[in-house]
């Protein structure tokens, strides 16, 4: 039977292991490793209490990995997935604006599983990378002088959806690989994949080269970032036309061909859309002497890394011009609804720029783990939300979906940056008289 491992236990990592385990009978050994430093020791202990504390706001998740958990390897020790048919790399390979990378740590741990595997194992690349990434690290292993025929490398784009349906974002969706046209190789992935996910009801593509499967998730997320910079412009246009943008896309979205157009929002955040489209720039840089400039994806990278600002603006007027605002309450402090994960949260924005401010902030996030930020507590529940005088709403979280807002006194002022309202609430709100601001809304 086949040994297969998952090396990092993260966002991606570990609800991918979760997912194999699920498949226990088909697998001698399922191995997850983390690095062995304080974070990663601190990862496996978390891993091995999943019974004391919940890891995912999916329960399914979490639910699989206590019944499984006896069948897992979960160690620091990177030689114990020495034996292993199949190794998932669940790396980070983060980039900046300027196109610096950690590509150099990446190819160290690469190499580190290299130098030790046994003949035949497939290393399968699942992280999110530059176009000629995967090449790039074969070249290295030969320039080094350290290159192995006995390895084969596959590269696999990770497409996770975290929040409650993180384990049908993993095993039920369409997937793309590549082993850069070696039959051998795809064969054995075949058959993995169709062990691990649904592939018989969710298309499995496989690419010639491993470039045009690196490109998936770039062009992917480049495209989104572009969806998103464009009616950041609309909603502005909307907001001082004093029209209601909203209403227009709902129609837009009647179009089938039109149903995947994005919304006005308060920006940008989590750890995919801030970063990837950059991973082009990279590989024009870097194998093309910058011969493509992406003057479309500078341009959208611009306008989504300043949108929030917009809106933090607003809210600091609201709150010099309206001095009898003492308290406020900032729904939301993730990056996206029912995640826990605050990487470039514009939330996190918001809260330090209201701080300045000198008022008094409360913070209301079911969902996130954390106890406080910057000094701050973060409530679990509200008993009454008319303790406050200006209601901040960030993140459309399921549970503030059963606020009642009949309820809210008649002076409240209220800012929605994210379309965390219903149409039933805005009107509700509208007919009290209460001072509402939504972003992209100009009508009300």
């Amino acid at each position: 039977m086949t040994n297969i491992s998952v090396i990092g236990l993260g966002f991606v990592g570990l609800p991918l292991l979760i997912s194999i385990s699920k498949k226990k009978k088909l697998f001698s050994n399922i191995i997850g490793i983390e690095s062995n430093n304080s974070k990663g020791r601190k990862r496996v202990a978390e891993i091995n209490n999943i019974k004391k504390k919940s890891l995912f706001t999916d329960n399914k998740l979490n639910k699989i990995l206590i019944n499984n958990l006896n069948h897992l390897t979960i160690s620091n020790d990177f030689k114990v997935a020495s034996n292993s048919d199949f190794i998932f790399f669940c790396l980070p390979l983060n980039i900046d604006k300027n196109l610096n990378t950690n590509f150099k740590n990446y190819y160290d741990l690469i190499k580190k599983y290299y130098l030790i595997s046994k003949k035949n194992s497939i290393f399968i690349l699942n992280s999110t990378i530059n176009p000629g990434f995967t090449s790039k690290i074969l070249k290295m292993l030969k320039k080094e002088k350290i290159f192995r025929k006995d390895i084969f490398f596959v590269y696999y784009p990770e497409r996770v959806t975290p929040g409650i349906n993180y384990y049908k974002s993993i095993v039920y969706s369409h997937k793309v690989f590549s082993s850069n046209s070696n039959k051998f190789v795809s064969r054995k992935i075949k058959k993995l994949f169709s062990q691990i996910f649904d592939t018989k009801n969710f298309k499995l593509t496989e690419f010639k080269k491993y470039e045009e499967a690196e490109c998936v998730k770039v062009l992917e997320n480049s495209y989104r970032a572009s969806n998103i910079a464009l009616i950041e412009e609309w909603g502005v246009f909307a907001e001082e036309f004093r029209i209601d943008l909203f209403s227009i896309l709902n129609a837009i979205k009647f179009r089938s061909t039109h149903s995947n157009i994005m919304r006005p929002g308060l920006g940008v955040g989590g750890y995919c859309l801030t970063k990837d489209p950059f991973f082009v720039k990279l590989s024009s840089k870097e194998f093309l002497k910058n011969k493509v400039k992406f003057p479309f994806i500078n341009l959208t990278m611009d306008i989504n890394s300043k949108m929030h600002l917009r809106t933090i603006n607003k809210i600091k007027k609201i709150i010099k011009f309206k001095k009898r605002i003492k308290k406020i309450l900032i729904l939301g402090l993730s990056y996206a609804e029912n995640v826990d994960d605050l990487r470039n949260s514009k939330s996190l924005d918001i809260v330090d720029e209201i701080k300045k401010l000198k008022s008094s902030i409360e913070i209301y996030d079911p969902v996130v783990k954390i106890k406080n930020y910057h000094g701050i507590k973060i409530i679990k529940k509200i008993k009454d939300f008319n303790m406050y005088d200006l209601l901040i709403l960030n993140v459309k979280h399921s549970k503030f979906e059963k606020v009642n807002f009949k309820n809210i006194k008649s002076n409240m002022t209220i800012v929605d940056t994210n379309n965390v309202l219903s149409i039933k609430n805005i009107d509700i709100l509208f007919k009290k008289g209460i001072d509402l601001n939504v972003v992209g809304r100009g009508d009300l």
